[in-house]
């Protein structure tokens, strides 16, 4: 699971969530700082400053104690804690503003604008860049650059990873996209972490299109071909209201998309499908 935070958090970053992550899959409630050490391969004074700097958000705390040798502990938490400080290392890390800057540039920012807000040179620039796309990797960089159903996928489930949902703004769009998920799951058994994650979905949708992107007939692939069911028609008028600049053709496109995106998150796929 870790690995999926890599590419979008600063080094620092993610190295306080693997030490967070080590702290709760250890068996015993205290670790040994050599034995953290040794496995996070840092240094006691790089423990000591992760420590600080998670201890800092106010979201988690880290206790020590000293004894013959030094021990830490995570206090009591709960999964709302853990989203709490996996969300607080993206929004502090330059490599997932760079992320969002390049693909949801809702306010058409530059990257000037990027630099002058976050401090920081050109060079630093590129070089986060960079460290983010050798991340991702050649193969995922080379499909994302060649369509844009996969940079509407690749977005939705970092967006999703990180709760990151300060973009989805507008209380109209987002009752709309309620109601689009309230249609889909009178007939599908949707839980309600993919509701959630259909929301996101929708979501970076309708801000790419704002964007001026468009599915191109090379995405075609990703499409599902339409089902005849009832809620057909109020789906698609609901995505009429959403994007209503889209001609017929192109909200058809949409919904097979919307299909597709659901289809292997359903347990009845024979229900969408023809």
């Amino acid at each position: 699971m870790l690995n999926n935070y890599l590419p979008f958090t600063d080094s620092t970053k993610y190295q306080e969530l693997q030490l967070v992550s080590y702290c709760l899959q250890n068996s015993e409630e205290w670790s040994c700082f050599k034995d953290v050490t040794t496995s996070l391969a840092i240094t006691n004074y790089k423990l000591k400053q992760l420590i600080k700097n998670i201890n800092a958000t106010g979201l988690i705390t880290i206790d020590i104690q000293n004894r013959q040798k030094s021990f830490i502990k995570i206090s009591d938490t709960d999964p709302i804690d853990l989203q709490k400080i996996t969300t607080h290392a993206a929004l502090h890390s330059l490599k997932f503003k760079i992320f969002l800057h390049l693909f949801m540039n809702v306010a058409s920012r530059t990257q000037e604008d990027l630099q002058k807000k976050e401090g920081i040179s050109a060079a630093t620039y590129f070089r986060s860049k960079n460290a983010l796309f050798q991340s991702l990797g050649a193969e995922k960089v080379t499909m994302i650059s060649t369509s844009e159903a996969e940079v509407r996928l690749l977005i939705t489930n970092v967006l999703y990873m990180f709760k990151y949902d300060k973009l989805f703004n507008i209380a109209e769009v987002s009752g709309t996209i309620h109601t689009l998920t309230d249609i889909l799951t009178s007939h599908l058994n949707l839980t309600s972490k993919q509701q959630e994650k259909f929301f996101y979905f929708c979501w970076v949708n309708y801000l790419r299109y704002r964007m001026g992107m468009t599915l191109l007939a090379t995405d075609r692939k990703y499409f599902l071909a339409k089902d005849n069911l009832p809620e057909d028609l109020a789906f698609t008028e609901q995505l009429a209201t959403l994007l209503p600049e889209l001609s017929n053709s192109d909200l058809e496109i949409f919904q097979r998309f919307c299909l597709s995106f659901l289809n292997p998150q359903t347990t009845q796929p024979e229900k969408i499908l023809l």
